[in-house]
């Protein structure tokens, strides 16, 4: 169910166009094709993609295995930030999780403070700091944890 000016896929993707954005978002640790098709094709992997009419507006890529879960990549094209893509990916990906998964994981970088309050307004918390996650450029991430059990 997608309320917003957004359609969610998450079959015939466009994995090269999914590696751009994401790279462009990250930086030289996005992922590439291969691995967006590798996260798509595996069992209790989630990779969806968000689009404006034609345009690619964002992604989240994860999964699901035994009762945990963990969103690996989320990323907004610029001009969509702040318009409800990245609220309607997640919605979507967290609609998918089986019933039987009792938490999401996430990393986070610190001064990403627009996906921090996203991620709150879920009911994700701050569960620790992995120390230099990130390398470009390097920063702590957040930790943060939805428990689905709620």
């Amino acid at each position: 169910m997608n309320n917003s000016q957004f359609s969610i896929l998450n079959s015939q993707l466009d994995y090269a166009a999914l590696s751009a954005l994401d790279k462009s978002c990250v930086g030289s640790d996005g992922w590439s094709p291969e691995d967006f098709r590798s996260e798509a094709e595996k069992h209790g992997g989630i990779v969806l993609a968000a689009y404006d009419g034609e345009s690619l507006a964002g992604l989240i890529a994860g999964f699901t295995a035994a009762d945990t879960g963990e969103i690996l990549t989320v990323a907004t094209a610029p001009q969509y930030r702040r318009q409800g893509a990245a609220k309607a990916l997640l919605t979507e990906f967290l609609r998918l999780v089986p019933n039987d998964v009792e938490t999401i994981a996430l990393e986070v970088r610190q001064s990403n403070a627009a996906a921090i309050g996203l991620y709150k307004s879920f009911g994700f918390e701050k569960a620790g700091v992995r120390k230099r996650f990130y390398r470009d450029p390097v920063e702590d991430a957040d930790i943060m944890v939805l428990n689905c059990r709620g």
